[in-house]
């Protein structure tokens, strides 16, 4: 190579380096947490602020950055946090205690050729929620269903209380006894 291609392909990585490649681009995924435990209010707000998720009301600010890839099998692979979805999610909704249930349902198929999907955790949830709302008028990638516009997490905020997702109206709440849905993931090795 001669001095100047050199000197080029240099600044060229000095330049993207400087703006930065989305964690989608290295091997190296965001880590969120996969294990399901109790949150209060402000362990949520601490982690949509660490990891710059976005919350309508908690952090109107964020914006994570995905890299998602349709596997054409009914299900999302999200390169940035190495997480593979439901693209869709449960037939219909369902109270937290019954969400658990549809998992062990899609384990025992196995769904997509998978018998390791679990219930995603809030953070896990929280990393689809988009700060523009897409052309199914909810806060989240258009390459999932609009239908599942409130997901159920594995995460409790109290005895018989669960955090959920609303990418119907872009935030992140606790409830007690509603029937939302659910997106079951899975963490790819």
């Amino acid at each position: 190579m001669n001095k100047l291609t050199i000197r080029s392909l240099a600044t060229l990585l000095l330049i993207i380096w400087s703006i930065g490649i989305p964690d989608a681009m290295s091997s190296d995924a965001v880590n969120l947490r996969s294990q399901p435990k109790q949150l209060f209010d402000n362990d949520v707000k601490s982690m949509l602020i660490q990891f710059k998720f976005f919350d309508r009301t908690k952090n109107p600010n964020g914006d994570f950055v995905n890299d998602f890839v349709d596997n054409g099998n009914g299900t999302v692979t999200d390169r940035a946090t190495g997480l593979m979805w439901q693209k869709d999610g449960s037939p219909d909704g369902m109270m937290w205690q019954n969400a658990r249930e549809y998992v062990n349902k899609l384990n025992s198929e196995p769904f997509a050729g998978h018998s390791d999907w679990r219930l995603p955790t809030i953070e896990e949830l929280a990393s689809l929620m988009k700060p523009k709302k897409s052309k199914g008028h909810i806060y989240i990638d258009p390459v999932f269903s609009r239908k599942h516009d409130i997901c159920w997490s594995a995460d409790a905020f109290g005895a018989d209380t669960a955090w959920y997702t609303s990418f119907k109206s872009g935030m992140i709440r606790h409830s007690y006894h509603f029937f939302y849905y659910v997106r079951a993931v899975r963490t790819l090795k």
